[in-house]
């Protein structure tokens, strides 16, 4: 039998929630709450900004006030005041100690002044910040030549081209071209030199430094015919190359970077002629050698040991 459905109560529980009345108060809630004015909330952002701003200021400030020591070095040094561009940059060593791109300049105008030993320093201080740096060992090494120190400067080398086959850092090819010629200049280990450029120029091919390189050991080694004929090749493919770059040159003004690179060219022209004479001297071509000796002078540098 169907029963019929209970009757709704008419009795309450409670007083019905006026959702309308909660919602004025909560207006009214709010409304009491303190607002900020628009000065305030920009005195907030500008407090926030200066927070990020200072430690990005502190840390970019020194490091841009050393590049304009730098560059005030390197205006001395274009105007031909040497002296006056070290001296700048010995006052940004102290200035600014941790600097490795000032001492990086500063190698450079110390090894044009000849004052190997401060130069030597300044790799030092170099090798110390990065000691895995490929270029700053080689730095290392070039002051070391110049000191008469070829044993260490070798093993400055070897240490390159360690890091290059064992941890991948810096070139390999570059690093058997170091190590190769490091073993020349000091005329030791050259059985091993020659390993080391043959393995650098079936990598690279036949690049002028390495060819240069190549035939400077073998003039070590006596065999000058085959010197004659790497060093002409790598002498006239260096011609070839600076011309090609001085007729790409459009820019008119002079510049330290400019300069820099010309002379860069000029000196590593000079030691593959400087090379070369020796090698013709050898061969009883002494009017050829006289000529690349004076060319040597005209680049700007004297056809001796102590160029390389």
């Amino acid at each position: 039998m169907n029963s019929a459905p209970p009757a709704e109560s008419d009795q309450s529980t409670g007083p019905t929630p006026d959702r309308e009345g909660i919602f004025q108060a909560e207006l009214a809630v709010s409304a009491r709450r303190p607002t900020r004015s628009p000065l305030a909330r920009g005195l907030l952002f500008l407090c926030f900004m200066v927070g990020i701003a200072i430690p990005i200021v502190l840390f970019w400030l020194p490091s841009e006030q050393a590049n304009w020591q730098i560059a005030a070095a390197q205006a001395k040094w274009l105007d031909g005041d040497l002296v006056g561009a070290i001296e700048t940059l010995d006052a940004a060593t102290v200035r600014y100690p941790d600097n490795t791109t000032v001492y990086e300049q500063r190698f450079e105008f110390l090894l044009e002044a000849k004052e190997f030993e401060k130069a030597l320093d300044d790799a030092q201080q170099l090798v110390k910040a990065s000691p895995k740096s490929a270029e700053a060992i080689g730095l290392q090494s070039q002051a070391l030549h110049h000191l008469g120190r070829h044993n260490e400067a070798i093993e400055r080398c070897a240490e390159v081209l360690r890091l290059a086959d064992e941890e991948w850092i810096g070139s390999a090819p570059n690093a058997r071209n170091s190590l190769a010629y490091a073993q020349a200049i000091g005329d030791t280990q050259l059985d091993k030199a020659l390993e080391h450029i043959e393995e650098a120029l079936r990598l690279l091919g036949d690049n002028p430094a390495m060819l240069d390189t190549r035939g400077f050991i073998k003039y070590r080694l006596g065999d000058s015919k085959a010197a004659r004929d790497d060093i002409e090749q790598a002498v006239a493919s260096f011609e070839m190359f600076v011309a090609h770059l001085e007729a790409r040159q459009f820019v008119s003004v002079r510049s330290y970077q400019s300069e820099a690179e010309r002379l860069s060219y000029q000196q590593a022209l000079a030691v593959m002629l400087y090379h070369r004479s020796l090698v013709y001297d050898r061969l009883g071509m002494q009017d050829k050698a006289k000529v690349d000796r004076e060319r040597v002078r005209g680049l700007g540098h004297e056809p001796n040991a102590s160029l390389f």
